[in-house]
Formats: C-alpha cells, structure tokens, sequence
C-alpha cells in the first residue's frame, strides 16, 4: 500500500465532495454564532457611549481592556489579544500538551459538547460517502446513515474522552509536577527547556498512537458496519499494526500538509490593530479561510485513511473466478467388446 496514492486519492475525493465542507462549515458557525453574540453585548456594555469607544476605533486600547480583564469573570475572561491570529491555535495547544484543556469556561465547554453531538451525527454519513464513492448518494442517505452510526460515534466519544484525559491529566500532568519538582534547584535554563520538550514529545506520542487507533476504529465501524465500539478499537488496534508503515507514512503527509497551512496562517495573519473597516474584514476572510482549511484537512484525514483502510480489505472475486465450471459428459467408458 502506498502512502501518497492514499494521500492523493483523499484529497481528490474531498475535492469532489464540497457539500461536506459546506455541513460542516455551516455547524460549526451554528454552534459558535450564540458565544459571539454573547461577547458582543459583553463588550459593548463595557465602553458603548463612552470615550473608550472612540478610542477602539483607533485600535486596541490597552488601558480599558486591563480595566475590563480586571471586573470581567466567565465569558469575559476568554477575551483579550489572543484570540486574534495565531494565537489562538498556539494558547490551545499549550493547553492540551499542559493537560489544562478543561480549565475553561463552562460556556465553552458547553459549546464543545454540542459541538461533538454534532460531529458525532454527521461522521456516519461523512465516511459512509468516503468508504463508498461507486455509490449514488443523497441528504436523506447521508442523514440516514448518520442517525444510524450516532449512538455508535457517541460511546466511541465517551471513549476518547477517557482515553485523551488519561494521557494529558494522568500522565502529562503528573510528569510537568515531576519536572517542575526535580528542576526547582536548577540553575541551568537549558536543563528545563530539554524536560519540558521531553515530556512533551512522551504525551504527543501517546496521543498520535491513540488518535491514529481510534480514527481506524470510527472508519471500521462504518466500512465494516459493527455494532460493537469495543470490537471496532480491537479491530483498528490490529489494523495499525498490521499496516503500520502505510498507516504511519500516511498521517506523516497530512500532518506536513497541517503544518504548511498553519505556518501559512501565521505568516499572513493579522495583529489585533485592526483600525479600518477595510483591515476589519481582511482579518475576518482570513480567519474564515483558515477555518476552512482546517475542516479541508480534516476532511482529508478522514478521506485518505478510508481509502487506505479500505484498499486493505479483502476483494470478493468476480463472478467468473468464483462460479464452477460447468459440468462436461464424462468420457465413453471402453469395455474391451468390438
């Protein structure tokens, strides 16, 4: 099996497939649209008929927004100048590796929930069109088969979460408590920086190899249509392994063509001086076109392994290899008379 055909071959189907850009795009601002509205009338009761206002129309305003951190508590404290540009993918980041991913505002978390309700009940019908593109397809198959695998999807979720927190809070957490103890008496800044990206390395490797397992394990329950979650992760586990040079060459690709479009993103990305509505906008289509392209990688994630997933299955033979041949008369039987 090889890894840049699959890669390829993913890409061209997500290509071939903008409408489930456009579901997935769409629930996504469904699900963010409520939280904006929320900031905005934070916000705007904050300076709105002030001099403060005129001010920000300048740029940021520094004064009033440590002004506003300081008398701001739940969804306010979400808001300042990192969540403009790439500071927002590098915060979360630092957050997951730190294990305190959790430590957020339950409005958020709250949106993330419903956020995985929905990918939960579009995933189905997502690697359904991936795993069979020979198909005809449609919304009502797409939601049908989406409604089928939901409760599936769903405990594979309760899974994840379990998992993920066992290696971030029970492991990640724990080995930065050990670091921060072993290195308190250090003199040495190097000596801290080699720990950290250590541990780092050690959390980020156990969670490739539970993502990459729990990936097969989704695309195995709806290429192979399993009742079972547990049989599925016990399937993908063995899948992995079997294929894992292939597997591993594969998520190798995609995670460069990931990087190339972040540091795209960053180099492009704009600061949160923003003073014009021309400038406004330009941030906004930016942001907007990152998004997507982070919903066109996942989508290709999903896209590739599929293919590869099923390029390893076993083909039925066509009907001429299977089929016997069909019966002849047997020979006359001599019997030595004239």
């Amino acid at each position: 099996m090889d890894a840049r055909t699959h890669f390829l071959a993913g890409l061209r189907l997500v290509l071939r497939t903008p409408s489930l850009l456009a579901w997935v795009y769409c629930t996504t601002l469904v699900v963010a649209l409520p939280l904006a509205v929320a900031i905005k009338h934070l916000l705007q009761g904050s300076f709105e008929g002030s001099l403060v206002e005129d001010n920000l129309r300048g740029g940021f305003d520094l004064s009033w927004y440590e002004e506003f951190a300081a008398g701001s508590s739940g969804l306010g404290k979400t808001f300042g100048p990192w969540v403009v540009g790439i500071l927002p993918v590098l915060s979360n980041l630092e957050r997951l590796l730190d294990g305190e991913l959790h430590q957020v505002d339950p409005a958020v978390v709250g949106a993330g929930i419903v956020m995985v309700l929905a990918w939960s009940l579009l995933l189905g019908g997502i690697l359904g069109r991936f795993a069979h593109e020979e198909e005809p397809h449609s919304r009502s198959s797409f939601l049908a088969r989406g409604g089928l695998f939901f409760w599936r999807f769903l405990r594979l979720a309760v899974i994840s979460g379990l998992l993920y927190g066992g290696i971030f809070r029970g492991i990640g957490q724990p080995l930065h408590g050990w670091i921060e103890t072993a290195t308190r008496d250090t003199t040495v800044e190097r000596t801290v920086i080699i720990y950290t990206v250590l541990a780092y390395a050690l959390v980020g490797l156990l969670f490739l190899a539970a993502q990459l397992v729990l990936d097969y394990a989704r695309i195995a329950l709806v290429v192979e249509e399993r009742r079972s979650v547990l049989l599925a992760l016990v399937r993908a586990l063995g899948f992995v392994k079997e294929h894992h040079r292939a597997v591993l060459g594969l998520y190798l690709l995609l995670a460069a063509a990931a990087l190339l479009w972040f540091l795209a993103y960053a180099w492009l990305a704009p600061g949160p001086n923003q003073s014009t509505w021309t400038a406004v906008l330009l941030a906004f289509s930016l942001g907007q076109t990152y998004l997507l392209g982070r919903w066109i990688l996942k989508l290709w994630f999903l896209a590739s392994q599929t293919r590869l997933f099923v390029s390893s299955r076993p083909q039925a033979l066509p009907a001429e290899e299977w089929e016997p041949a069909p019966m002849q008369d047997p020979p006359p039987v001599r019997t030595g008379l004239p």
